[in-house]
């Protein structure tokens, strides 16, 4: 069977299909770039902010620094709306108080429901919690039964 050969249009053409086809796979692969690069970048902000957020609740003078960087910077009233603890040393003191009301209220809830755990527990009668027979020591030490 003899080969046929292409003519020299056909064989631009198929090179025009490939040059486009390697286009299309470098605009696929640098939007995925621009992802994973917008990903990482908001993540380092989550972590940056989060070790902010730590370090002014134990550091008034950097919290100071904080707040006067971020009232020269955040100017949008949305974004200010978002940050009003941050923006003013008063709102922040009201802030942490009532974050430390609400702590206390769910460690007395907390501690509310384990009573009554306890309690409930205390008035069931004692069930095995292990087989009959021959299945180890119930306490450290004890020879097998």
């Amino acid at each position: 069977m003899a080969h046929v050969r292409k003519t020299i249009e056909e064989l631009i053409a198929n090179e025009e299909k490939k040059s486009e086809q390697v286009k299309a796979r470098m605009a696929e692969l640098k939007g995925r770039q621009k992802i994973e690069e917008r990903k990482r970048d908001s993540h380092r902000k989550i972590v940056v902010g989060a070790g902010i957020m730590a370090h002014i609740k134990i550091d008034p003078r950097f919290r100071k620094a904080v707040q006067e960087a971020l009232n020269k910077a955040v100017t949008d009233s949305k974004h200010r709306a978002a940050i009003p603890d941050l923006l003013d040393e008063k709102a922040f003191i009201e802030a942490m108080q009532a974050a430390a009301k609400k702590a206390a209220a769910e460690a007395k809830e907390a501690a509310v429901a384990a009573g009554a755990n306890e309690e409930a527990a205390e008035q069931q009668p004692a069930s095995p919690t292990r087989p009959s027979g021959n299945a180890g020591p119930d306490i450290k030490g004890a020879a097998p039964s």
